[in-house]
């Protein structure tokens, strides 16, 4: 069977360290986060966190430091009910911003 593909948009931007809001996954078990880095000073540092019932949150990726500006992704492959995005910190200034968009993957 072809895998299908459900883009479900993106988040509001974060300007300062901070989670977006939530997605209900349903289950599905492979999850891509693609996000933008815009005005760093020195570096980003993020991650992508899941929960099982939206209130405790876990690590499911490591912590990632983004040097650059530029588009780049995050990746989690296994059955979770809710997953975000978390911009960790900023160094050298307080001026980035990171856009996000979900892709969830389905069969």
């Amino acid at each position: 069977m072809k895998p299908e593909y459900l883009r479900t948009g993106t988040f509001t931007q974060l300007t300062a360290p901070g989670s977006t809001t939530s997605f209900k996954t349903s289950n599905n078990i492979y999850h891509t986060m693609q996000y933008v880095v815009a005005n760093k000073n020195t570096n980003v540092v993020v991650k992508l966190q899941g929960s099982l019932d939206n209130t405790h949150w876990f690590d499911i990726t490591a912590e990632t430091t983004q040097t650059s500006n530029g588009t780049y992704y995050l990746a989690f492959e296994g059955a979770i009910s809710y997953i975000r995005f978390t911009f960790v910190s900023e160094d050298g200034g307080t001026d980035a911003t990171i856009d996000v968009t979900y892709l969830v993957i389905w069969e």
